[in-house]
C-alpha cells in the first residue's frame, strides 16, 4: 500500500470510529435530558397537588373539590395530614428551600407562608423564574 492510501484509511477509520463515539454520546445526554425532564413533570404534577391542599386550608368550601378526588378528605384536619404525607415524601424530590418553604407552611399555615412557597415552587421548577416577589402575587 501506498502513503496516501495508509493516510486516507486512517482518516476514514478516525472518522467512523468519531461517529460512534459521538453517536454514543449524544445518545447518553439525550437520555440524561430526558429523565431530566420526567422529574422536572413529576415535581410539577406534586407542586399542583401540594399547593391545592395547601389552598384549602383557608378556604374550607373547597374542600369539596378535594373530596372529589380524595373521598376520605372531609375536613381540614384531613388536609393537615395530606399536607404531612407530603411533606415527607418531597424530602424525596423537592429542592431543600421548597422542602423548608412547606415545613414552615405546615408549623405556621398563613396566607404569606403559602404565597412565598408558591413562589419558591416556581423557582424550583424553572431555576430561572426570579420575577416575582411576593408583593406582586399578594391578592
Amino acid at each position: 500500500m501506498t502513503e496516501t492510501t495508509q493516510i486516507i484509511l486512517s482518516i476514514l477509520t478516525l472518522l467512523g470510529i468519531g461517529g460512534i463515539v459521538g453517536g454514543f454520546i449524544t445518545y447518553l445526554l439525550d437520555k440524561k435530558k430526558e429523565r431530566e425532564f420526567k422529574v422536572l413533570e413529576q415535581k410539577e404534577r406534586r407542586y399542583k397537588s401540594c399547593l391545592l391542599y395547601m389552598d384549602a386550608v383557608f378556604k374550607p368550601k373547597n374542600i369539596k373539590y378535594l373530596s372529589s378526588r380524595q373521598p376520605d378528605i372531609n375536613n381540614e384536619q384531613d388536609i393537615l395530614e395530606y399536607l404531612n404525607m407530603e411533606y415527607h415524601e418531597m424530602i424525596l424530590y423537592a429542592s431543600k428551600e421548597v422542602v423548608l418553604s412547606v415545613k414552615i407552611f405546615l408549623r405556621n399555615p398563613t396566607n404569606e407562608n403559602f404565597l412565598r412557597t408558591i413562589l419558591i415552587m416556581r423557582q424550583d421548577l424553572s431555576k430561572m423564574n426570579k420575577d416575582l416577589a411576593l408583593s406582586d402575587i399578594k391578592l
